[in-house]
């Protein structure tokens, strides 16, 4: 995602984190910055945005199972 501009990239892997990760896995990341360990700044502003909701809500599509 680094090759969007810096708020765009952390819009992205916000998105991305909603999409595709399974509730256990954004907890375990939400987690992580808790505790502040250390992370490229881009994951961190993504997970900050999914931690704030602040991604459109008609972006995130429930993953089809398989």
């Amino acid at each position: 995602m680094a090759h969007h501009p810096p708020e765009r990239a952390a819009e992205e892997i916000a998105t991305h984190l909603r999409k595709f990760w399974d509730p256990r896995m954004r907890a375990t990341i939400l987690a992580r910055v808790d505790r502040g360990e250390p992370m490229d700044d881009l994951l961190r502003a993504g997970v900050e945005l999914l931690r704030e909701g602040e991604i459109d809500p008609s972006e995130v599509r429930k993953p089809s199972g398989g």
